[in-house]
């Protein structure tokens, strides 16, 4: 999908109509987000090793979580992944905040639009096939708390300026963090609402929609 269906999903659009001038602004704001954006990424690859029910690797992280464990049961490595649009991003959506709340809100969807393509294209860019879906802490039983963790083994601070708050919200705001599992073939798996924290409050699912990037 473009970032542009993507972002216009994010604002509960579900193939109605939409005015011109609407469509306009929406183009608008996504040449302005794009321009203003610093997009950075960082990654580590590491082989699975499988003992016993667990799973390891050379890095200082357990990833023994039972979601995690179903996400890499067919993978052969697993990448770790940071991404963040950068502090301009942050900074023009607060001005927007205070002078123009519908470009705000706007905006804030096209930059989860941005940072989810940012993601997209770096995975495409490596010499790999098969992906599973990113799985980010906070999701499923994974704790936020593993976001401290995947930041110290990308050395994230130092290397793209990604960084914790004391609350575990990531600076800056438009920011993610996942892991993903390569393998050898199609693995066959697809995301889910399932078993997330925030399910039952979703602002996305009231909208009819879903957080993460639809996929065939």
């Amino acid at each position: 999908m473009s970032i542009k269906s993507e972002a216009l999903r994010y604002l509960g659009h579900s193939g109605q109509s939409i005015p011109e001038d609407q469509m306009q602004l929406v183009d608008a704001v996504i040449e302005e987000t794009i321009a203003v954006a610093e997009p950075k990424t960082v990654h580590r690859i590491f082989s699975i090793e499988r003992r016993d029910d667990s799973i390891y690797i050379p890095a200082e992280i357990d990833l023994n979580t039972k979601d995690i464990k179903h996400l890499l049961a067919q993978s052969r490595d697993v990448m770790l992944i940071g991404a963040t649009l950068g502090l301009s991003i942050d900074r023009k959506l607060r001005y927007y905040s205070k002078t123009d709340a519908t470009r705000m809100i706007i905006m804030d969807a096209v930059a989860s639009a941005l940072i989810e393509d940012v993601c997209d294209t770096l995975q495409a860019s490596l010499p790999f096939e098969h992906y599973t879906f990113r799985f980010s802490p906070g999701y499923g039983d994974v704790p936020l708390t593993m976001q401290k963790d995947l930041l110290r083994v990308l050395e994230a601070g130092k290397r793209i300026g990604l960084s914790l708050t004391s609350s575990l919200l990531m600076v800056p705001q438009k920011s993610i963090t996942g892991i993903v599992g390569i393998g050898e073939k199609d693995m066959q798996l697809k995301r889910s609402c399932d078993g997330c924290k925030l399910m039952d409050h979703c602002e996305y699912r009231k909208k009819g929609t879903v957080c993460y990037k639809i996929t065939s």
